[in-house]
């Protein structure tokens, strides 16, 4: 009976460690905005919107919830959690959303230029076919982040 018990609970840890990272969620957003990162008001954007703002391709997404600085003249920060068909569209979403940065950057470099170490800070990251994005506090978005799972 031990034995058994005790592969049972070994079987169970395996599985639970093959579960994968957990996919980023609206909570996850909650608590960067909660956290202060962000610098001024900061405005959601409708979900069917914010892809084509994003440079993200619409029919791969299946949630979003983004919010974006009202005042985009004084402040890059944004953030935005898209949930994708499956793990392909999340990749191709993370490769658009890196676009997305550098041609942020490029215009903050010229127009913004405060705006600049926000951008260069930001942070993207899947997991699974989900994808977070985070300009923000450029001391503290990295931890933050990393404190979500």
């Amino acid at each position: 009976m031990r034995r058994m018990i005790g592969c049972a609970l070994a079987l169970l840890v395996l599985l639970t460690g093959c579960g994968g990272e957990a996919a980023y969620t609206a909570d996850d957003l909650r608590a960067l905005l909660d956290a202060g990162l962000f610098a001024g008001d900061m405005e959601a954007v409708d979900s069917a919107v914010a892809p084509l703002v994003l440079g993200v391709d619409a029919g791969t997404v299946t949630d979003c919830v983004c919010y974006m600085a009202t005042n985009t003249a004084a402040s890059a920060d944004e953030a935005a959690v898209l949930t994708l068909t499956d793990e392909a569209a999340a990749q191709a979403a993370e490769e658009a959303l890196r676009q997305h940065l550098a041609s942020r950057l490029e215009d903050s470099r010229r127009y913004t230029p405060a705006a600049v170490p926000r951008l260069e800070a930001a942070v993207l990251r899947r997991s699974g076919n989900t994808v977070l994005l985070a300009v923000g506090d450029p001391e503290r978005l990295e931890a933050v982040v990393d404190g979500l799972h």
